[in-house]
């Protein structure tokens, strides 16, 4: 008896490590690699993560999940994703859709034409899964001392707006809403497109001759609840 307590004391340090290997490994492989024809979110052309999600989390709070620019009224062949005005440093580039929980992350976009430009093959997934064009979310920033600076992303070719999609956990009222400059708030008419009782809410904002820089966009419900954040404009973008 006193062996096998003795025996399982000495093994029970292994076992532990071993779990400990196994959790970090289902951490790492987060993104997994898989056969190309499955349409499953994994690792393709070592270049990019893309499919469909088991699941998708969801946030408790309401957050930012897309800023873009888009002409786009159908699929092309290839998808041209543009994130401008970054210099040289590597923006991170995401696009989902909540339909059918698509996702696409870790993207390995060049520079190239003064931005970071990556061409996705889509009838890899978003053809083939038949995800409508205009649920796409894309989001790109650039993160400097714990901070992120939002860059619009620009799928095919730009129309004279930015569009902000912000998601919702719960139905909310939005009595602030505000875009500024240097402290200066800019007028706007920025007034939600839709307010769902949870999910994606978008405003639409026109920047027309605002100069470029760095700007920030408030929103606050009515419970006194905020974000904001950063995001770059120029208007050589649009």
């Amino acid at each position: 008896m006193k062996k096998k307590k003795l025996l399982l004391s000495r093994l029970f340090p292994f076992f532990i490590s071993v779990y400990l290997l196994n959790m970090t490994s289902l951490t790492a492989n987060a993104c997994p690699t898989g056969r190309p024809r499955d349409i499953s979110y994994i690792r393709r052309d070592n270049n990019r993560c893309e499919g469909i999600l088991d699941s998708r989390p969801i946030s408790n709070n309401f957050e930012l999940v897309a800023f873009s620019s888009s002409n786009l009224t159908n699929y092309p062949d290839t998808l041209k994703i543009r994130v401008p005005g970054t210099g040289r440093d590597k923006p991170i580039i995401s696009i989902q859709s909540y339909t059918k929980n698509y996702r696409l992350d870790e993207v390995e976009a060049i520079y190239r034409d003064s931005g970071f430009i990556f061409d996705l093959k889509t009838n890899t997934i978003l053809q083939r899964v038949k995800i409508p064009f205009n649920s796409l979310l894309p989001l790109a920033f650039v993160e400097k001392n714990s901070r992120r600076i939002y860059y619009p992303v620009i799928l095919e070719q730009p129309s004279n707006a930015y569009k902000f999609v912000i998601y919702t956990r719960n139905r909310r009222t939005f009595p602030k809403v505000e875009i500024s400059q240097n402290g200066r708030v800019i007028p706007s008419n920025l007034q939600p497109r839709n307010i769902p009782k949870r999910g994606q809410i978008t405003f639409d904002w026109q920047p027309r001759n605002n100069p470029a820089g760095t700007y920030q966009f408030y929103l606050e419900d009515g419970n006194g609840r905020s974000i904001s954040f950063s995001f770059k404009h120029d208007p050589n973008w649009l």
